[in-house]
């Protein structure tokens, strides 16, 4: 295959990846009369009651249908919709967030669908790949990263959860998708969530392998999502990832204390000589992020 059939395959998927969604009418001029409620109407479903247009008597097509209904895999489909963020994940985010809502199967659907997915895949293959491999002798800790582990869904998406406000405060002057909100920045780590769950595929085989690949599409995401450069991309990514790591690791350090009845007394003091310094250095950062995303962003908007 010549370099020149390389772009050009390369220039095509870049058209798919970045094509805005567009639904075509397949009923246009065709004026039908609505099985259900009698409205005629030339559309592919039904302006008065919603019911889809090619609905007729039941057959083999109508249990397909309700058997798939149950899954919650009745319309937009769950395959398609996993290929999408496979191969576009910022822009299908981008297409979601910003009001095409039929372009994805259902989010937090999708999550616990995927979940269960993989939970049956373990019990099956007899595999295992936990959300957090940890362990610190203190039985109560132990039996909440055990609970964890058993809610996987949940577990990751309430670890890519602590990416919300970072994002929010980091991305909040990005070129491509200025003055995000919070719910937007959910449902961005609810479709991150399921990226995760996908890549555990992965890791039943090589975890390193895993870990570098989850890196690449966070960093693929959100350069397709808010159009900064791949430095500018890559520099930003690495601040959510340390102000998370550091809000993790406070929590970890004070919960460790907590449990710990030698050490309980000395709760204020981690406090006071721990979470301090390390608040003050995580807001020296967001300020300085916070200087150079807003001189980016008046640069931009002034050409």
């Amino acid at each position: 295959m010549s370099i020149k059939q390389l772009k050009r395959y390369y220039h095509r998927f870049a058209r798919w990846q970045q094509a805005v969604p567009h639904f075509a009418n397949r009923h246009e001029g065709d004026v039908r009369r609505c099985n259900n409620c009698g409205t005629e109407f030339a559309d592919n479903y039904c302006p008065r009651c919603g019911q889809r247009a090619e609905l007729g008597r039941v057959g083999w097509r109508s249990i397909r249908e309700n058997v798939a209904l149950l899954w919650g895999l009745d319309s937009r489909s769950l395959g398609y919709t996993l290929i999408q963020l496979l191969g576009r994940p910022g822009y299908l985010v981008r297409d979601y967030i910003s009001g095409h809502r039929q372009v994805s199967f259902p989010p937090v659907k999708m999550l616990v669908i995927v979940c269960v997915f993989v939970v049956l895949f373990e019990a099956v293959f007899h595999v295992k790949n936990d959300v957090l491999g940890l362990h610190f002798d203190i039985k109560e800790i132990d039996d909440v990263i055990s609970w964890i582990n058993s809610q996987k869904s949940w577990a990751t998406l309430f670890i890519q959860s602590i990416y919300i406000l970072p994002t929010w405060l980091v991305f909040r002057y990005a070129p491509r998708y200025p003055r995000h909100t919070l719910p937007e920045g959910f449902f961005l780590q609810v479709f991150l969530s399921v990226l995760n769950l996908l890549l555990v595929f992965v890791g039943y085989w090589n975890e390193s392998v895993e870990f570098v690949l989850w890196l690449v599409y966070m960093c693929v995401t959100y350069r397709q999502l808010f159009g900064y450069g791949w430095w500018g991309t890559i520099w930003r990514l690495g601040v959510i990832i340390l102000l998370a790591a550091i809000v993790a690791l406070v929590a970890v350090v004070i919960v460790l204390y907590l449990y710990d009845d030698r050490r309980k007394g000395e709760s204020i003091l981690v406090t006071l000589y721990v979470v301090g310094p390390v608040a003050l250095f995580a807001s020296v950062i967001l300020f300085i992020t916070h200087l150079i995303n807003k001189r980016t962003f008046q640069r931009d908007s002034n050409f």
